[in-house]
């Protein structure tokens, strides 16, 4: 360590983490490295939904085995650490919880969200005009919701 402290450039980020640890300095990478752990998390999820859904084979840190094609219970024993892929994971936690069903739809739509927003990012688009036509997108679907309906229940 003292052999940094003397070198004419000083101490460096890289020389305090852990080897094999990466540094991002800009936001822009950062940004895309986030989506890009919630997109493998909702690729992982993706091919169960469905009534013809693949079955997942889960095992934990336990050595217990899971077969399930249910994004919930993959979400919960695959144990993740990335931040931003841990939202997306509590998201289908919450859905689980208030709704009971839903959650492989939570998953893979936040990672086609995000896959979109992506795709906006390398265009040049800034986050901020990204959410903010993500947050016009759900007003407007609010809005138009409300007129469809399925089929209506008359009384007799």
């Amino acid at each position: 360590m003292s052999q940094f402290l003397h070198s004419a450039g000083g101490v460096s980020l890289t020389d305090l983490l852990k080897d094999g640890s990466k540094h991002f300095s800009g936001i822009d990478e950062a940004v895309l490295k986030n989506i890009e752990a919630c997109k493998k998390l909702s690729t992982i999820t993706r091919t169960s939904i469905g009534p013809n859904g693949m079955n997942k084979m889960v095992i934990n840190h336990l050595n217990k085995i899971f077969v399930t094609n249910d994004a919930a219970t993959i979400v919960k024993e695959m144990e993740i650490v990335h931040p931003a892929a841990k939202l997306v994971a509590m998201s289908a936690k919450t859905q689980e919880e208030e709704i009971g069903d839903g959650t492989n739809l939570v998953v893979v739509l936040a990672g086609t969200l995000l896959e979109y927003a992506e795709d906006m990012l390398r265009q040049g688009l800034h986050c901020a005009d990204i959410i903010a036509g993500y947050s016009k997108a759900i007003k407007a679907i609010l809005q138009f919701i409300d007129n469809l309906e399925v089929k209506k229940m008359r009384k007799c």
